[in-house]
């Protein structure tokens, strides 16, 4: 189980808008733009760097 604080993109299912939020310090929002609540996407954990 994770107990660390994890960034995800979260994703509009109604208009595609992408949005990065942090779990769970943080609630997955609701499209600003259409009002449709936004699902998970994509786990950022990867650690990418350039």
């Amino acid at each position: 189980m994770r107990d660390k604080i994890e960034a995800v993109e979260v994703k509009c299912p109604k208009c595609n808008r992408k949005q990065i939020v942090y779990i769970p310090k943080e609630p997955i929002p609701k499209c600003p733009d259409c009002g449709t609540q936004m699902v998970i996407s994509e786990l950022l954990d990867e650690g990418k760097s350039y």
